[in-house]
């Protein structure tokens, strides 16, 4: 099987020159969030093979397609939009992910992101602090719809441990050394998904056989956590 790459087109970030700073606070805004975007869909599409075959073992084989076409599509509809209210931004980029990401994790993903989007309604700004919201918001709404658990090998197992990281994380100075630890524990949380029992989805009817399995989407919220990382950290 091919390997997880971080791999990143650093074209993506030459725009970005710092963290944009007002005193001591970080703060992030709808241009910022449209250079996520593309990084989520820069790191999708170099490992959409790996998805694809990590997929494979226990599923359709189809989560490699529907990420990297989901978030390219994100992507291209940030590049399109003059939208600068977060929250209009987050809802639209859901509603645009559920219509391009043919996938059961696509429409959590959205769900996610449409979440974030009434937490930051009527917001133009971001702080760094405030990252801890939107990733919760995100995995509030992946649970919502979803109905999964943590520790039922899902993508909430890569997603929740950056989430704990970045929640315990109260300082605006140490904002990009948390987010380092937030792609460390979502690594941590992805890999801890081998041998936990899959209740969820085609990798659950294989029963005791599942706990062998990395769970894909576990590896997308890793993903996730990374490139954002990456662009906070420069």
């Amino acid at each position: 099987m091919n390997k997880l790459k971080i791999l990143f087109n650093n074209k993506l970030f030459s725009a970005y020159q710092g963290n944009r700073r007002e005193g001591d606070n970080m703060l992030l805004t709808a241009k910022d969030f449209v250079q996520i975007f593309d990084a989520w869909a820069s790191i999708m599409v170099t490992n959409k093979d790996y998805l694809i075959k990590l997929d494979g073992i226990a599923g359709d084989g189809d989560l490699g397609l529907s990420m990297s076409d989901g978030f390219k599509a994100i992507q291209k509809f940030g590049h399109e939009t003059d939208i600068e209210d977060l929250g209009l931004l987050f809802y639209n980029a859901g509603k645009t992910m559920n219509k391009y990401a043919s996938s059961s994790l696509g429409t959590l993903i959205s769900s996610g992101l449409m979440e974030a989007g009434k937490t930051f309604k009527g917001k133009s700004k971001m702080t760094g602090c405030d990252l801890a919201l939107f990733l919760e918001s995100i995995q509030d709404g992946v649970m919502n719809v979803g109905k999964a658990k943590i520790g039922e090998k899902t993508f909430l197992d890569g997603f929740n441990p950056a989430v704990q990281v970045m929640k315990e994380n109260m300082s605006e100075e140490s904002v990009e050394l948390a987010l380092q630890k937030a792609t460390v524990a979502a690594q941590q949380g992805s890999a801890s998904t081998v041998g936990m029992l899959a209740c969820w989805g085609r990798a659950a009817r294989r029963g005791e056989d599942s706990r062998q399995i990395l769970d894909p989407g576990s590896e997308v919220a890793y993903l996730m956590i990374s490139a954002l990382s990456k662009y906070i950290n420069g």
